[in-house]
């Protein structure tokens, strides 16, 4: 055990505000410390930061650069080995130590020279990669896909309900930064309200849990309060959001599962929510309703009767997944769809007991030009998104996005090793990730 983290661990600083590591404490968290779950690393102000959660509650550690480097750790926590690619492309702060220093969203980059990272390559015969994106022949996030292939015995490989001796996926490696737009960048300068627009796009599945996560982290910073119905309603925004985004990831997941009938049922529901919230908040993402402060529009009263229906709709669709053919066919995905299946029934309770309890009264307050740095955090269907902001006299300075799709990527990879590219196909498409997330 290490005194010094464990003083920073057990510190109460305020959510934002950087516990202070001196290097060879930093350093010792290249050792991991199974009392923390990484979220994310970011350079600003001549610090690197790492978001952690130990137990429910965020915590975040920080320390100087030297040199404009820092000590990597990656090594007890490998999510972080994207974070520190990313923080080098935007930053030119190095990770010393490192094991992969290729670019992350700075492949190629007209004006320089930078190159085309590798992709690992498999020794030895009978192995070959596929490589799939980032221009597809339908809608779909720009990412490049590289499967490499081989031939597995059983000795060397088991996967149960597969057959023993075929073709699988020996590794998948993303190359990511096509969709890289610099929303940081856009945003500072501004003001929270203003830069809020930026926020909304980072994930399109996920707007209205960046959206409040920002708010929350602008509305810290600067000492506001949100009214209470603005706090009612954005719960239940962003839980309607999680319950579509949820039903959009199954009805991707069962299509490539070639069960086309139930797609479709799952793409109706999720349609008739879509429907829904348009009628209630204006938009059927309801983007830029949530400002922080509090919201931009009010939720339409005779809307709700619809918006009932669809929470309707969706519970008694996703009901399929308590037993059936269709959960079979999911394979290793199987147990995700459960998880979102259960998710969306849950919401769907929860967001109708919400409804009737919503308090009336103003939906937004002023925001003060503070200065001051913050946290804020909103669930999406995919996890938890942390919004960091630094206010100067009500402008930001810095702020920082994290999407839980960066942490879960390196899970997805993992994730398919063994399987034939079908199923690799059901168990992306399940995930759900959203690549202009990672890229920022």
């Amino acid at each position: 055990m290490n005194p010094a983290l464990d003083v920073a661990i057990a510190s109460a600083a305020p959510p934002g505000t950087a516990v202070m590591l001196d290097a060879a404490t930093w350093r010792s968290l290249a050792a991991g410390d199974a009392r923390l779950g990484f979220v994310g690393l970011f350079v600003s102000g001549g610090r690197v930061h790492a978001l952690f959660t130990d137990g429910s509650a965020p915590l975040l550690l920080a320390t100087e650069l030297i040199a404009n480097a820092y000590p990597s750790i990656a090594t007890g926590f490998p999510q972080a080995a994207w974070f520190e690619r990313l923080a080098f492309d935007q930053t030119g702060a190095t990770a010393e130590g490192a094991t992969d220093r290729r670019p992350a969203i700075a492949q190629g980059a007209a004006g320089t020279d930078a190159a085309w990272p590798r992709f690992i390559e498999t020794a030895g015969e009978g192995f070959y990669q596929i490589g799939a994106g980032p221009v597809a022949g339908r809608i779909a996030s720009p990412v490049h896909r590289r499967f490499s292939m081989g031939r597995f015995s059983m000795g060397r490989f088991s996967m149960g309900c597969f057959s023993t001796d075929d073709t699988r996926i020996l590794r998948l490696e993303h190359r990511l930064g096509y969709a890289h737009r610099g929303i940081a960048g856009l945003m500072r300068g501004k003001s929270p309200r203003v830069a809020a627009r930026f926020a909304a796009r980072i994930a399109g599945d996920a707007t209205v849990a960046h959206a409040v996560a920002f708010a929350r982290a602008a509305e810290a910073a600067s000492g506001a309060v949100a009214p209470p119905r603005a706090v009612a309603l954005r719960a239940i925004m962003v839980a309607v959001e999680r319950m579509t985004a949820d039903l959009a990831a199954l009805a991707a997941a069962v299509a490539a599962a070639g069960d086309a009938r139930f797609a479709t049922l799952l793409g109706q529901a999720r349609e008739q929510s879509a429907v829904a919230l348009g009628e209630a908040f204006g938009h059927r993402l309801m983007m830029d309703i949530v400002v922080p402060g509090g919201l931009a529009l009010d939720l339409r009263g005779d809307a709700v009767a619809s918006l009932l229906a669809a929470l309707d709709r969706a519970s008694l669709v996703v009901r399929a997944f308590a037993w059936g053919r269709v959960r079979r066919d999911l394979g290793p995905a199987a147990g995700i769809a459960q998880a979102r299946a259960r998710s969306i029934r849950a919401l769907a309770a929860s967001v109708r007991a919400d409804l009737a309890v919503v308090p009336e009264g103003i939906i937004a307050a002023a925001l003060p030009a503070g200065t001051g740095t913050a946290l804020g955090a909103a669930e999406s269907a995919r996890g938890m998104v942390y919004h960091w902001i630094d206010l100067l006299d009500g402008q930001i300075r810095d702020c920082v996005a994290i999407d839980p799709s960066a942490r879960l990527l390196p899970a997805l990879e993992a994730g398919v090793v063994g399987l034939d590219p079908q199923a690799a196909a059901v168990l992306i498409a399940c995930y759900g990730l959203s690549v202009g997330a990672i890229d920022g």
